[in-house]
């Protein structure tokens, strides 16, 4: 059966059966199945953890570790069984396209070898993504951040502020703040901090604050115990433990309207950490208003018990906070920031057209020419750093890069015209393949350098009464805000140019040697 379908291809898509695209692309396929189920098998969440140890991401680095260990082995193979026929070095009739479908082909088996992890990365969060809809992850999640308000966490003011006093800035110590219309102790339910999760940016979290402190200033109890109620509908879903309810909950916190006299409900039953907490896809502040080390624990909220001589820290009344925003917050980061971003996959094709251009170049001139321009562009590489270093000015490389690939584009252009020899061609085709990809994010950089040194934007600082002002430059500062939109089109530019440059590279090939 393999074999008929050889035969099949070769007669019918010779090109197909030489680039041995069809059968590598069935291999590649497989492993991209096989990477997806393992990433949605591991992108499952455990509701009920609550540790806040580091995650190193071991997993994570072995599965990429794999991917390109297959991807090396899976390229060498295909390579070996590639290079044994060369239709175009051997003057195999071919259309006008022919070259260019070719490089395609090479390029879509360089992009399916090259994205393994990314399939797995992609899964994972799909299926984090699935538990919920992404209204659904919103509201919950404001349910969540609300909810550390009235659970023990880090206050918003500090017990020091700064005064400026005869000429001098001076920490005065404070043990209330101002709130509103009136004065609150610094211990005070309204000078706590919200818990804020990456999917909701700044300006929502502090909204989300004033609401829940708003609440508590306008003794709005109905809100708050809907709230609590909302919580423990979440926790419960997912089979979580509490030993309060959410009636307890308002009878331990609430203390209108100075919120002072309230008991800690703690976020999980016993603590991990004492000082700080990570979990992915939360916000993470460790500039404490009052620090740490000047908490006591009081004994109405938490109890030292003793396990084989080490001492831990309970609380005495607790919801599962910590177990919920450890698990949601994975939820919030697959929604707000996935690994398999725009990013992430502009990289991995711009991998990709760097190995299809190496390939493509090998297989249209050969191994000794590609041998030495891979030497010679290396060392003109390493003298042009060296008069980077000499003159420098930070574009003197990036100017050189440019100036290089006009050059080459230029002589190539000019044995064309001539069609007496390929003089050195061989080896300056291989160049300008291998320079053209960065061609226009390099005139990119230089001309964002242009611009801010003819527009004074290295000189718009001033320093005033007011303190350090910055002249707005808007043009430059779209350019660089925008610049994933250079790179798109950088890649439709490849493509066109490597459309007209395989056609004159089919009537290089007719040239005379010498």
């Amino acid at each position: 059966m393999f074999a008929n379908i050889q035969k099949k291809l070769l007669l019918t898509h010779p090109l197909l059966w030489n680039s041995k695209i069809a059968l590598f692309s069935v291999l590649t396929l497989t492993f991209h199945l096989i990477f997806f189920l393992l990433g949605y098998s591991k992108g499952e969440i455990d509701f009920k953890d609550s540790n806040n140890f580091y995650d190193y991401g071991i997993d994570n680095t072995i599965i990429v570790f794999v991917s390109v260990l297959i991807s090396i082995l899976m390229f060498i193979i295909w390579l070996v069984y590639y290079s044994r026929n060369n239709a175009f070095k051997s003057f195999y009739p071919k259309g006008k396209f022919s070259l260019y479908r070719e490089w395609l082909l090479i390029l879509l088996f360089c992009i399916l070898n090259s994205t393994y992890a990314a399939s797995f990365f992609y899964a994972q969060d799909l299926k984090a993504r699935n538990y919920f809809s992404e209204e659904e992850v919103s509201r919950r999640l404001e349910i969540i951040s609300l909810s550390s308000l009235f659970v023990e966490g880090p206050y918003r003011e500090s017990n020091f502020i700064t005064e400026y006093k005869d000429g001098k800035y001076l920490q005065v110590e404070r043990d209330s703040f101002q709130y509103g219309s009136r004065n609150y102790s610094l211990k005070s339910l309204v000078n706590k901090r919200i818990q804020g999760f990456t999917y909701f940016n700044d300006e929502k979290d502090s909204l989300m604050e004033l609401k829940g402190k708003r609440w508590l200033i306008e003794n709005k109890k109905d809100s708050i115990q809907l709230l609590f109620r909302e919580f423990f509908k979440i926790s419960k879903e997912h089979g979580l433990s509490s030993n309060i309810t959410p009636e307890k909950w308002f009878e331990l916190i609430y203390d209108y309207p100075e919120f002072t006299k309230y008991i800690n409900v703690g976020k999980t039953s016993k603590e991990y950490s004492q000082n700080y907490s990570y979990y992915e896809g939360v916000n993470v502040d460790y500039d404490y208003a009052i620090e740490p080390e000047g908490i006591t624990h009081d004994t109405l909220s938490k109890t030292i018990k003793v396990v084989g001589g080490q001492e831990y820290i309970y609380s005495k009344y607790y919801v599962p906070f910590d177990a919920l925003t450890k698990s949601y917050g994975k939820i919030s980061r697959a929604y707000e920031n996935p690994v398999v971003n725009l990013e992430f996959i502009m990289s991995l094709i711009y991998l990709a057209i760097g190995l299809s251009l190496c390939v493509f170049s090998f297989k249209i001139t050969s191994g000794r020419n590609w041998l030495i321009a891979f030497v010679t562009l290396g060392l003109f590489g390493i003298i042009s750093g060296i008069i980077s270093v000499i003159i420098r000015y930070s574009m003197t490389f990036p100017i050189i890069y440019i100036l290089l690939f006009l050059g080459l584009l230029f002589y190539f252009v000019i044995i064309l015209k001539a069609k007496e020899s390929k003089g050195i061609t061989g080896i300056t085709i291989n160049q300008t393949l291998w320079l053209m990809p960065a061609i226009i994010p390099i005139a990119y950089a230089v001309l964002i350098d242009i611009l801010k040194r003819t527009s004074g934007y290295y000189e718009s600082y001033s320093y005033g009464a007011d303190g350090m002002k910055r002249e707005q430059f808007p043009r430059i500062e779209w350019l660089e805000e925008h610049y994933v939109y250079m790179f798109i089109l950088n890649i439709v530019f490849i493509f066109l140019f490597m459309l007209l440059f395989s056609i004159y590279i089919k009537k290089w090939k007719g040239i005379a040697e010498a």
